[in-house]
Order: structure tokens, then C-alpha cells, then sequence
């Protein structure tokens, strides 16, 4: 069984289960996720759908429904009798669901780690206590969980092996056909949630980084079809042009002279492709109010946690102010001294992700474990 909740959770599970059918033809797979997981061959009894919200707040105020959909899992593993259970970040839901997992004797292994080492250590003795093996994506998690007496091995990020590596700025450019001085992204999450909250300071930014740049240029992906309709629905008050592109991230990434972006996993891809970047994210109050008072660590942009020093700007909740985004913009496409730092910056955050193969190596590791466990 395997349970993603979200869109990306959709993406390093689809990965890992073509890698998983591929050691194990014969393997059943099936659990919550989205498209990729079912084309990967996984039997969907539970649909992502909306479960990819994000913030406390806004998770609350849904709980039934998540309850709903919580308890329908836990009825089908018991029916289903899996011999391993594998959870793909998700902490809030999937932390539960590893407590019924091993109530009924199931093996539990956790792919893409919650992130305690930014929470704090409340939660390290439930993973102690309900998780078999974390299979970690950073290199410095796997001695935060061998620290606490977890058993963890590091596969280095699915994301070093899917970067087109033939992309450079130019062929992205001839490929979006654009002609913007500069050409900037504007990538506001995958979430519908992120898309409500920061696309509306991303365009209020751009509105004044077209007034300093006249000829700026400004792009914006969309992952999924589902998210069109919010994403038009912010550019009907755009004090700019913007152009959507369907399943051009990393095109995008690759052609700007700088992405006004979220704060996940994108930040990552442009390191590896070291395109520059600042980082801008919301939350509803009450949510942002929480994470103030849990979250243990300076910076919460995934690329300025794995530098370990803030290594790209973060404007976030009251800081988010499209006038403060748009002069930090300015500084980095005018001074080419603090370009190239962020540059050179980026290309060592690319470095320390690992080499490609991760899905790989995570699906011998999980695979080792079962068989490994296969007469308990």
C-alpha cells in the first residue's frame, strides 16, 4: 500500500513505483494518489483530489472530510492485508496512518522524510516508535534520524535525475518563444491554496518590476489542469501582461533571469539549473501565526535549509510586499557582482542533492526491507 496526499507526494511516488514494478513485476500496488501513481500502475482506491491544501488552518477547517477519507484508508488496509505500508511525506495525515499500520503488524517505510529537524523533535518518537525506515532525500536528515535512533538511509533527490540537462537559457527561450529583456517566472506552488495567497503579491511585484524594466517579460507554468482556473481567475487583475504555459516549469526555470517563487521543492530545480531566485510565501494569519511558534529553524526555502545559510531572500507573510520583492529584483538583474554570488551558491546546492538514480535507489532500499522482513 502507499499513500501520497499531494500533488508532488503524485510525483515521487509515480517514480518510485515504476521502479518498484520493475524489481517486482508482479507487485500490487495500490493506496492514494493521483495521476501519475495510476499510470505507474498503482490500483487508486483514493484520489488526491483536494487533500494537497496547505496550513493549518485551512486543513481544520476541512477535518471531516480528511477523517472521512482517513478512515476509508485504514478499512482497505485491513481488508487488504498489504505486507508493507509506504508514505510519501504528507506528516499530518501519514504519521496517523503509520500508528494503524503497525497496530495491525504492517511494515512501515516512510519515503521524502517530515520535516522535524524544521518542527522540532515532538514528533521524532512517533516516528520511532511506528516507522520501520525512513528513506531520506537530503543528505544531513540521515544522521538527524540515526541521531534519534531511526533507521534511515539517504537516496539522494528525485529531482537531480529529471532535469533536462540539454536545456540551457537559450534553447529554453527558442523553445517558449520569448523575447523579454529580462524574461522573469512567476511560480507561485502547486497547490490551489499557494495559488489563491501568492499569486496575487507575485503579479502586484510584477506590475512594479515592469515599471524599472520595461521590456520585462513575465511566465507562468501550470502543472496541472486542475489549476488553470485559479490561476486565470488572479490574472484577471494583473497590472501585467503574463503568459501561462501548461507543463513548462522547467523551461520556465530554465530561460528566466529570475523566478519569483515559493517556497518547496522549486527552489531546488533552480539551483539546478542556477537560475536566481527570491522566495515569497503566505499563509492564512492563523496558520502563519502556528508555524511561527513550531517551526525551530532560520529559513523555511528548501534551497537556503540545505546551504544551511540564506543563500536566496525570503519575503514571507508580512514581508511579502510586492515593493520589497520588486527593489530585491532590481538588485539582482542590476548588479551583476550579487548575480553571480547567488549563481555560485546555487551550483553547491545542486551538488549536495546527489546523483541522478534516487527513485532508483530508493525502490532497492524499500524493496530490501520487505524482502528482508517477508517471513515476519
Amino acid at each position: 500500500m502507499i499513500v501520497a496526499g499531494e500533488p508532488s507526494g503524485d510525483i515521487h511516488g509515480g517514480r518510485l513505483c515504476r521502479e518498484l514494478k520493475k524489481l517486482a513485476p508482479e507487485l500490487e500496488l495500490f493506496g492514494m494518489g493521483g495521476a501519475r501513481m495510476a499510470a505507474a500502475g498503482v490500483d487508486l482506491v483514493q484520489p488526491i483530489g483536494e487533500t494537497g491544501v496547505v496550513g493549518f488552518w485551512e486543513v481544520y477547517k476541512d477535518i471531516g472530510r480528511y477523517r472521512k477519507i482517513f478512515h476509508n484508508l485504514v478499512r482497505i488496509m485491513e481488508e487488504r492485508k498489504p505486507r508493507a505500508v509506504i508514505l510519501i511525506d504528507y506528516p499530518g495525515f501519514n504519521l496517523r496512518f503509520a500508528r494503524q499500520a503497525r497496530r495491525r503488524g504492517i511494515r512501515v517505510i516512510y519515503y521524502i522524510s517530515p520535516q522535524l529537524w524544521a518542527w522540532g523533535k515532538r514528533r521524532i518518537k512517533k516516528v520511532r516508535r511506528f516507522v520501520d525506515l525512513m528513506v531520506v532525500i537530503f543528505g544531513f536528515e540521515k544522521e538527524f534520524y540515526r541521531r534519534h535512533g531511526v533507521d534511515a538511509v539517504w537516496v539522494g533527490h528525485p529531482l537531480a535525475g529529471t532535469i533536462d540537462r540539454s536545456l540551457d537559457r537559450e534553447s529554453a527561450r527558442k523553445v517558449l518563444g520569448t523575447t523579454g529583456n529580462p524574461v522573469i517566472g512567476l511560480l507561485p506552488g502547486s497547490r490551489k491554496s499557494e495559488i489563491e495567497k501568492i499569486h496575487p503579491v507575485l503579479l502586484d511585484a510584477a506590475g512594479k518590476i515592469k515599471a524599472d524594466f520595461p521590456r520585462a517579460e513575465f511566465l507562468l507554468p501550470v502543472a496541472a489542469a486542475e489549476l488553470r482556473t485559479a490561476a486565470e481567475s488572479c490574472l484577471t487583475s494583473s497590472p501585467v501582461p503574463v503568459r501561462m504555459e501548461d507543463g513548462s516549469g522547467q523551461e520556465i526555470i530554465a530561460a528566466a533571469d529570475l523566478l519569483l517563487a515559493a517556497s518547496g521543492t522549486v527552489t531546488l530545480e533552480a539551483a539546478l539549473f542556477a537560475t536566481p531566485l527570491l522566495i515569497v510565501y503566505k499563509l492564512s494569519f492563523l496558520s502563519w501565526l502556528f508555524a511561527r511558534l513550531m517551526i525551530r529553524i532560520p529559513h523555511i526555502g528548501l534551497v537556503n535549509i540545505v546551504a544551511g545559510r540564506e543563500v536566496v531572500p525570503e519575503f514571507i507573510q508580512h514581508r511579502a510586499r510586492p515593493e520589497r520583492i520588486a527593489r530585491a529584483a532590481g538588485e539582482i538583474l542590476n548588479r551583476p557582482p550579487e548575480r553571480k554570488r547567488m549563481i555560485g551558491e546555487l551550483k553547491q546546492v545542486a551538488e549536495s542533492l546527489g546523483a541522478p538514480g534516487s527513485s532508483r535507489r530508493a525502490a532497492e532500499a524499500i524493496w530490501k526491507t520487505i524482502e528482508d522482513h517477508s517471513d515476519t
